[in-house]
Formats: C-alpha cells, sequence, structure tokens
C-alpha cells in the first residue's frame, strides 16, 4: 500500500473515532517509558489530536498530541465497554466535548488561544533523555516557545517563567480538576 492510502485509511479511521464518539486508547513510549491516554477523540488536523481525556470514568479535561507521537490506537471491546457505561451515565450528553474553537494548526496558534480562554496547561515536553512536566499559566507565546508560570505540588510559583521550545512539547493537557482547582491556591515563593 501507497503511503498516501495509508495515511488517507488512517485519517478516516480516526475520523470515525470522532463521528461515533467512540472511547480510544492511545499507547505512546515517550523516553522509554509508556505514557498512554484514554478518552474520547474530538479533532484532528494534519499534525493534532484533540482529545477529552478520562479519569475513572469521569472527563476530566482535554489533551493535545502531535499525530505522529505515539506508537497505536486501540479500540476494542475494552474500549467500547467503556464508552458503554459512559454513555449509561449520562455523561455524552451532559459532559462531552469542547464548546470553543481551538485551531489545530500548529503550536503557537493553539498555545495563543488557550491563553485568551485563561487555562492553565499542563506540558509534557522532552529535555535530553527525560520527559519534563510543567504546570501554570501561560505567560508568552512566541514564534518557537511558550512561556509559563510554572508552580510545585505545594502550589508555590517559580520567581521567573519558564521557557518551552515548541519542538521539544510532546502534548499539552488542559481544563482537568487537577489545575483548574489548584490555581485557585498558588502563592508566591
Amino acid at each position: 500500500m501507497k503511503e498516501q492510502e495509508k495515511i488517507l485509511k488512517y485519517n478516516l479511521m480516526l475520523k470515525k473515532y470522532i463521528d461515533n464518539k467512540s472511547f480510544i486508547k492511545i499507547f505512546r513510549t515517550v523516553c522509554d517509558k509508556e505514557e498512554n491516554l484514554s478518552g474520547f477523540l474530538l479533532g484532528m488536523s494534519n499534525d493534532f489530536m484533540f482529545m477529552h481525556m478520562d479519569y475513572d470514568f469521569m472527563l476530566d479535561g482535554y489533551a493535545i498530541i502531535k499525530k505522529d507521537d505515539f506508537d497505536h490506537i486501540r479500540h476494542s471491546s475494552y474500549e467500547r465497554t467503556q464508552r458503554k457505561i459512559f454513555k449509561a451515565e449520562g455523561l455524552l450528553e451532559k459532559a462531552y466535548g469542547f464548546d470553543k474553537p481551538l485551531p489545530l494548526t500548529n503550536w503557537k496558534d493553539i498555545f495563543n488561544t488557550l491563553k485568551n480562554y485563561d487555562f492553565h496547561v499542563i506540558i509534557e515536553n522532552l529535555n535530553k533523555h527525560y520527559l519534563d512536566f510543567s504546570i501554570g499559566e501561560i505567560i508568552k507565546v512566541t514564534d518557537k516557545t511558550v512561556s509559563i508560570h510554572n508552580y510545585n505540588p505545594d502550589g508555590q510559583l517559580d520567581e521567573e517563567p519558564k521557557s518551552i521550545k515548541f519542538n521539544t512539547v510532546s502534548i499539552v493537557k488542559f481544563g482537568d480538576l487537577y489545575s483548574t482547582t489548584f490555581r485557585k491556591y498558588l502563592r508566591e515563593k
């Protein structure tokens, strides 16, 4: 099969998951470690996938992942059972989706939009041979970087914003219960 045919078939499969509100699991290996995601695929572009994440049968935040940054996607009987439970609990009618436009064009547009929506973000980025984790308010977006005011598990803000290069970003999460709650209790060091 030609590469273009594979891409078309793959994109049709992803579109089907979006149209059917299919629950899926994305398997990823990052720095020789499994970093899997599960939830509902809400959108996609040539470069990105946009997911509504799950946590113990709750819809809990969103994730944007580069389309070429995963090993494979599973939609088996396990995921179909998960979806049935979400539906039976009424979550597909009450809490499913994202009600604002979100450009999936490039990291600059994505971060500018999330900054305008006032979301704190969780960024996982590759820093040499390990996965770095930052959480906080988006302070500045340039052509090649995003700066966030990172905070630690004690709710203490770093003294200076942290700059993260777009080409190291693995995944961006936002709108989850942790970051939307914790942001109310942040303090300076």
